[in-house]
């Protein structure tokens, strides 16, 4: 097999990256953008000893499985990958996701929790602007394997009046004719928007360019036409980075902060605050690790990786204490305004390496469970010996990559963790990624 090579194959299986798998002799062939029970033509892009990857280019039998993409940049675009296929198909893909991952594990795996909206959802989006060849000013998302941007008029999974805001300052920077960043000559001032908002329904934008500006008339104009807008921040980012946003934030409108709700509890929220973009699934997620952790008043508990304390106020609703902690001085400011906005008083956040502070709080007094919210990554090894070191009895693991976390509950279960319960959550429909909820015992605590 060749790259650029055309093949017949029938599609038997989704891999646990959604694509659809093939076979051609003693070659496994993974096919983008294919359907389980298709015949589709495949495209060869990359060949490798035991298995090659194709790109679906025509299906000749289509599968009842399929579903034409309702968004027009789903083919170009590299923000969704599972609109080709209906929703149920899609939670079938993610379950399969977390069960092959997870394979070799003795577990009880309970229903993943499917979002009720899959479209409008997110209350988050960072939007690049750029120009097309007659000045005109473009915004969009990058297409995939490419840092060309797709110009678009809505994204379906984001807000929408989070859309009419960008619309809106697209339309403006137009008409006065404002500079737009150019990335590969590293040139131009407005680089891109981000918009966030809350379900108490208050906005924050914020503009993000390469120097200071004069930004008093498109703020008099937002504000205007947006009374649900509560703040506006202008972020200067001039070194030439991916990395979207500085830490040079001036603030041009309304309140620092805005305010969200999270299961009864109300939180600040930053620009640069860490906050689950998926608002109802992440009542979700938090309640099914509340569930899961079946938390007492005796309870002490700790929040690893707390950031602002979402999770960690909302346990403190049912427990005697909690310790959040985090490594992130800001979010640790953040927290703490957070614990007092809400009236806590049996929660401390301490601010540090989670690996010291655990030691510390052990040796201080009894520790009965200990939650885990980590970055990608996963956790750090001097984290999870710590953990085991500590001999905490039970473990709340909330993953947003399912490959790190097997590879840390491995490392728990040779110490002597018990990977009890699984739980799989949606928080970002249409796209491949999935949320996990882990429940781990210690096989040989003593009390």
């Amino acid at each position: 097999m060749k790259i650029g090579e055309t093949y017949k194959v029938l599609i038997d299986n989704f891999d646990i990256n959604g694509y659809g798998v093939a076979h051609i002799d003693s070659k496994v062939i993974f096919v983008e953008g294919a359907v389980e029970g298709e015949t589709v033509i495949a495209k060869i892009t990359s060949v490798h000893k035991r298995f090659v990857f194709a790109e679906c280019i025509r299906v000749l039998d289509v599968s009842p499985k399929r579903k034409e993409p309702e968004c027009p940049y789903y083919k170009y675009c590299g923000g969704c990958d599972m609109m080709h296929v209906g929703y149920e198909t899609e939670a079938e893909i993610k379950t399969n996701r977390v069960t092959q991952t997870l394979r070799g594990f003795d577990y009880k795996l309970n229903p993943i929790i499917k979002a009720n909206n899959i479209h409008g959802y997110r209350n988050k989006v960072m939007i690049p602007f750029t120009k097309d060849e007659d000045d005109t000013v473009l915004y969009g998302f990058y297409e995939k394997k490419s840092h060309d941007i797709i110009s678009i008029d809505k994204c379906l999974i984001s807000n929408d009046v989070s859309n009419q805001i960008i619309s809106f300052i697209g339309k403006y920077l137009n008409i006065f004719h404002v500079s737009i960043y150019n990335e590969e000559k590293h040139e131009g001032l407005f680089r891109e928007v981000m918009v966030r908002n809350t379900a108490l329904n208050e906005y924050m934008v914020v503009l993000v360019t390469t120097a200071d500006y004069d930004f008093s008339k498109l703020v008099e104009y937002l504000t205007n036409e947006f009374e649900c807008i509560k703040s506006i921040y202008l972020n200067i980012n001039a070194v030439k980075t991916n990395v979207v946003l500085s830490q040079e934030y001036k603030l041009l409108f309304g309140k620092p902060q805005v305010t969200e709700s999270i299961l009864g509890l109300k939180f600040n929220v930053s620009p640069s605050s860490f906050m689950q973009v998926n608002h109802d699934q992440c009542e979700a997620l938090y309640s099914e690790a509340l569930r899961m952790a079946d938390l007492k008043p005796d309870m002490n508990v700790i929040d690893a990786y707390c950031g602002m304390g979402s999770i960690t106020l909302n346990i403190a609703k049912s427990v005697k204490h909690v310790y959040g902690i985090e490594i992130v001085p800001d979010a640790i400011k953040n927290a703490n305004s957070n614990k007092e906005l809400n009236g806590i008083s049996n929660a401390t956040f301490i601010l540090g390496k989670c690996e010291e502070k655990i030691k510390e709080l052990v040796n201080k007094e009894r520790i009965d469970l200990i939650f885990f919210d980590p970055p990608r990554k996963g956790c750090d090894i001097e984290f999870l010996n710590t953990v085991i070191e500590m001999n905490i009895p039970k473990i709340v693991y909330v993953s947003c990559n399912i490959a790190t976390a097997a590879r840390d509950i491995k490392i728990l279960e040779v110490a002597g963790y018990k990977l009890e319960t699984v739980t799989p959550v949606d928080l970002f429909a249409r796209t491949l990624h999935v949320e996990t909820v882990c429940c781990l015992s210690r096989n040989n605590f003593e009390k």
